[in-house]
């Protein structure tokens, strides 16, 4: 495999490094054969050693691909040889090769190097503006116009020098012979002699091959017992050239190639060429003028002739190229011919889109000495010829309505409507079929435009237009007619207290005050409906000073069945019916009871006024681990107004003691409970005391264990936790955490205890004390107060209020 790799590498080479400037070299290219090479076989090394020898011999590497092409090396293969080389030039081999540059002044000469222009097109650097019509056929990398080699031979194909024929005989006699046409046009028949046929179809060597044959070595073909066929096995290549395109020069193509395949090899016609007057000019003669706009616009490709050797195809520049904008489906620069018409450039366009404006366009073009500005109406569009550099503008049609009406409210169809000619507006109440049952039929409104785009209302009677008065309507009229249920506001009745689904209830005419418990889900266990309140309100026109009362209550006795028809009465819009508790009624409440008890978990109370030493005896004592000093109950109260209430007193308590650090804590959490400390030596010694508390329900019964450490916290140097130690102070313990930091206020410590309860540092003249330290405790030491500084203008208005009261001093004491 690798000696095969190798083999066809040296014929690549061979072929690239041989150059038609000597006759030594027209030897060796007559020569070489790449058909056989499969660039997917090469490797990086191989690819490396050919660019190499590529560089050395100077040709570019668009002249060696066309070279490649004419001696027999697919242009699939060139491609993927041009894509190996150029992966190559932008990556560093692991071999230690130098990385491979692309030549800098190749790349200022795009029409000498293919690797730039396979650059340009990764770039997306059109070679042809984008905006002019049919650039896509030469901007789009994935169009070639490649000639489709591996086909049938043409029977017009003609026949010239290094063609490769096949000739076959089947039949009676049969033989298959290869011959190469000769530079003179000639092949050599063997048993027959030879034949010459350059310039000859195929069709036509059959026949001349055929009777020649036929009178010698093969007469069957004459009596029609072998039959002969000839096709072309090797494709010659021809020189062709192209001027006037964007990479003008001479091209060696197929022999199969088309003018659009040469037209795309050259880059398309270059910045002032036509697209529509390309001519390809045979034996030094005008013998073909290609329209490209036939194959844009219809598909027509009979423009798309095979180009034979020598031929030259001339770009020249164009002669009128206008342009068409905005509401079109094709916008773009287009060339137009003498004698085409705006009709012909919206064909290009592809004509209007749905919402151009059609009745006529504007062109804005040049009148020698400055702009001017044309308008051509729909009717002129068939005979209009534009001039070079017009600008054609398609405009939108307008943002409104020509014929538009709009009917809103209680009618059973509303929406808009077209404005017919003596539409009334009876037709448009019809159109929407009717009014509905709850339309206010003693007036509605018509809002309308004036001339001056002003707006006026008009009113009517929607019962009387019904029947007899006409009213016309004119275009953007809103006509709304209202429901009665639009004129009031909504009614509703209110039930609270003891009713499965208290809330508000939608009132309806003869709803009574069973009706409205049945739709509340009717009584709860704890309701009393021996005695319901419903609260209506007074209604009055005007007030006075003896008017105090605000609602009538009315009491309703005896409800007890809510299906029964008797003792029922009616309410009104906005009653409220209030349902009592019985008397007495009370629901299980419980508490709970957390850590070192014998049963801790959840206890019913057993009466209203249940305390701590009541519960304590239910949960069976406490637990040996039990830290009484640190008993509590968590009481979940701040959902209550009370409760709200004193949370609030407290919050402006402290925020008048100079305490920074419970601000802080205050203002990022939000207490969700109160803890209240417990003496379980004197509830226990004292049932019943004050301190003996009352539970309420949702309360936690909380005894922590035995906590033999005390926690230092707040403004010290360093927060931490030490072992309790019975002989030291609170101020042992700071200097225990590192002393008070350079923001603490050491004079405001204070201690929170396991249970709940603080103490501070207190202090008179010369006397001070501190407060105690017991397990589990915690000391907090607070943070000084911010001071603002004083600024300037602070400082001299304090100055002045100082010295004017100087002053006036001074001016008290000499008087």
């Amino acid at each position: 495999m690798y000696k095969k790799s190798i083999l066809r590498l040296l014929s690549l080479a061979l072929f690239f490094l041989c150059i038609a400037f000597t006759a030594q070299s027209q030897d060796l290219l007559r020569g070489a054969d790449l058909s056989t090479v499969k660039v997917d076989k090469l490797s990086d090394a191989d690819i490396l050693k050919l660019k190499k020898q590529l560089d050395a011999s100077g040709l570019t590497q668009q002249q060696a691909e066309q070279l490649a092409i004419s001696k027999g090396m697919s242009v699939s293969e060139v491609q993927k040889l041009r894509s190996r080389l150029l992966q190559l030039s932008t990556t560093t081999p692991n071999n230690n090769q130098q990385k491979i540059q692309p030549d800098t002044q190749l790349s200022q000469n795009l029409q000498d190097t293919t690797i730039n222009q396979y650059l340009d097109t990764i770039a997306h650097k059109p070679l042809i503006d984008p905006r002019i019509f049919g650039a896509e056929l030469f901007n789009n990398p994935t169009l070639n116009f490649q000639p489709n080699i591996p086909v049938a031979t043409p029977v017009n194909y003609i026949i010239g020098p290094n063609d490769q024929l096949n000739i076959n005989v089947y039949g009676v006699q049969e033989t298959s012979i290869q011959l190469n046409v000769s530079p003179e046009g000639n092949i050599l028949i063997p048993n027959v002699g030879q034949v010459q046929v350059a310039g000859l179809s195929i069709e036509d060597a059959t026949q001349k091959i055929s009777n020649l044959m036929g009178r010698t070595a093969y007469s069957t073909l004459r009596s029609g017992g072998s039959r002969l066929s000839i096709t072309v096995g090797q494709i010659k290549s021809i020189s062709i050239t192209v001027i006037g395109s964007n990479k003008p020069g001479n091209y060696t193509v197929p022999s199969l190639a088309t003018a659009f395949n040469a037209l795309f090899v050259a880059g398309g016609p270059a910045e002032f060429g036509s697209f529509r007057n390309i001519e390809l000019i045979r034996n030094n003669k005008l013998y073909r003028t290609i329209d490209l706009y036939r194959f844009l616009v219809n598909g027509d490709a009979s423009d798309n002739i095979t180009l034979q050797n020598n031929d030259v195809i001339r770009i020249p520049t164009y002669k009128t190229k206008v342009i068409i904008d905005g509401y079109v489906k094709r916008p773009g620069i287009f060339e137009m011919l003498p004698g085409e018409t705006m009709s012909n450039l919206l064909t290009y366009a592809s004509g209007f889109t749905d919402s151009a404006y059609k009745a006529s366009v504007k062109i804005v073009q040049f009148t020698g000495r400055e702009l001017g500005v044309k308008d051509v109406s729909a009717a002129n569009f068939n005979s209009y010829q534009m001039q070079g550099g017009d600008s054609v503008i398609v405009s939108r049609i307008l943002n409104r309505f020509a014929n538009r009406i709009t009917l809103t409210g209680a009618v059973f169809r509303e929406g808009i409507y077209e404005l017919t000619d003596g539409m009334t507006l009876r037709d448009l109440i019809n159109k929407a079929d009717g009014l509905r049952e709850d339309a206010f039929t003693q007036r509605a409104q018509i809002f309308r435009l004036k001339p001056d785009f002003t707006k006026e209302m008009l009113s009517f009677n929607p019962a009387d237009t019904m029947e007899q008065r006409a009213i016309l309507l004119k275009r953007e009229d809103s006509v709304v007619i209202n429901s009665i249920f639009d004129l009031r506001d909504d009614y509703y009745v209110s039930v609270l207290g003891e009713v499965r689904n208290p809330g508000y209830y939608d009132f309806r005419d003869s709803l009574s005050l069973k009706d409205v418990i049945l739709q509340a889900g009717g009584f709860t266990d704890a309701a009393f409906p021996q005695r319901i309140e419903v609260a209506r309100l007074i209604r009055r026109d005007s007030l006075t000073a003896q008017d105090v009362r605000a609602s009538t209550i009315i009491e309703v006795n005896n409800i007890n069945d809510i299906s029964a028809a008797n003792n029922n009465i009616y309410l009104q819009p906005s009653d409220v019916v209030t349902i009592k508790r019985k008397p007495g009624y009370l629901a299980f409440q419980s508490v709970t009871v957390s850590g070192q008890l014998q049963y801790p978990g959840p206890y019913v109370l057993e009466k209203r006024e249940e305390r701590v030493s009541d519960l304590i005896k239910r949960a069976g004592g406490f637990t040996p681990e039990a830290y009484l000093d640190g008993a509590y109950i968590k009481r979940y109260n701040f959902n209550d107004q009370a409760a709200q209430a004193r949370q609030q007193a407290i919050s402006n308590i402290q925020q008048q003691i100079d305490d920074s650090t419970i601000m802080q804590q205050q203002q990022t959490a939000q207490k969700q409970s109160d803890q209240l400390p417990l003496d379980i030596k004197e509830i226990l010694s004292k049932p019943g005391s004050p301190d003996d508390i009352v539970l309420m329900p949702g309360d936690e019964f909380i005894v922590p264990k035995y906590n033999a450490e005390v926690r230092i916290s707040g403004s010290v140097l360093f927060p931490t936790q030490i072992p309790y130690n019975k002989r030291y102070s609170v101020n042992d313990y700071i200097s225990a955490a590192g002393g008070v930091a350079i923001n603490g206020k050491k004079s405001k410590t204070y201690v929170v205890y396991a249970n709940g309860k603080a103490a501070a540092k207190r202090g008179f003249l010369f006397f001070k004390s501190t407060p105690e330290v017991r397990p589990g405790a915690e000391i907090i030491v607070p943070m000084k107060e911010e001071r603002q500084k004083l600024s300037p203008g602070e400082f001299i208005g304090i100055a002045s209020a100082l010295a004017s009261l100087a002053g006036v001093v001074i001016a008290i004491l000499r008087n």
